[in-house]
Order: structure tokens, then sequence, then C-alpha cells
């Protein structure tokens, strides 16, 4: 006496799975989409253009920005500064330092300017020249 195993119909399943026949849903096409187009560049440069404001041209923020960092950066560099050691002995933390040269922070507060400056013995200036 052999049984005939039991098929489980599964959740998603409309009849029987022993009736293998037609689905009984109607099978539609997907409608097609409009392509969208990708805007045209102008410039090859990542970067993005200057704009014009009342008459003048001002650099995009990023771009100072990196200036800034990188003249801080060989400031520290000239001067056989290390982030930590500096942060330290100027009393801030190590991490305001770190971060903005990692880029995470886009300045440097001015009272932990003024105090690196005193540690370094030179103007707040004297970082970004």
């Amino acid at each position: 006496m052999s049984k005939e195993p039991r098929i489980r119909r599964s959740a998603g399943m409309l009849k029987s799975p022993r009736d293998a026949k037609t689905p009984s849903f109607p099978a539609t096409q997907p409608k097609a989409r409009p392509q969208s187009q990708q805007p045209q560049r102008v410039s090859a440069s990542p970067y993005p253009a200057p704009k014009v404001l009342m008459g003048e041209v001002t650099a995009p923020r990023g771009v100072e920005i990196g200036l800034k960092r990188e003249a801080f950066r060989a400031f520290m560099l000239a001067r056989h500064l290390r982030p930590t050691e500096w942060a330290r002995a100027a009393g801030v933390a190590p991490g305001e330092i770190l971060g903005f040269l990692t880029g995470k922070a886009r300045t440097i507060a001015p009272a932990t300017l003024e105090k690196l400056a005193r540690t370094a013995n030179c103007a707040v200036d004297d970082f970004f020249r």
C-alpha cells in the first residue's frame, strides 16, 4: 500500500498544483516607459562653474575650502606638527584638526584656531598662506 505523496499548495497558488494548466490570470505585456535623457554637459570639468553675482565672478565654495585645507596641511608639515600632539598641547580636541584635514569638517572654530596659533607661536593668518 503505497500512498501517493500529498502535494501542498503554497500561499500564492490559485488552484491545485495537480492542475498544471495555463495560469488563470491574463498575460499582459509591460508598458513601455519613456526614456529619460541625461542633461548635456557643457564643460568637461568635474567642478561646478562659477556663478555671476552682482557683476562679480565668485569661485565655488568647495574649492576655496580645499585651498585652505591644503595651506593648513602645508603649515603643519613645514613646522613638523602632528595633529594629535599639537591639539593636546593647545588644549583642544584632536578630532577638530583631524576632521578639518580629512574633509569631514568644513572649518575649525575661531577659538580653536587662536589656541593652536598661541601654541605654535604664530598668527592665525599664517595657517592659511
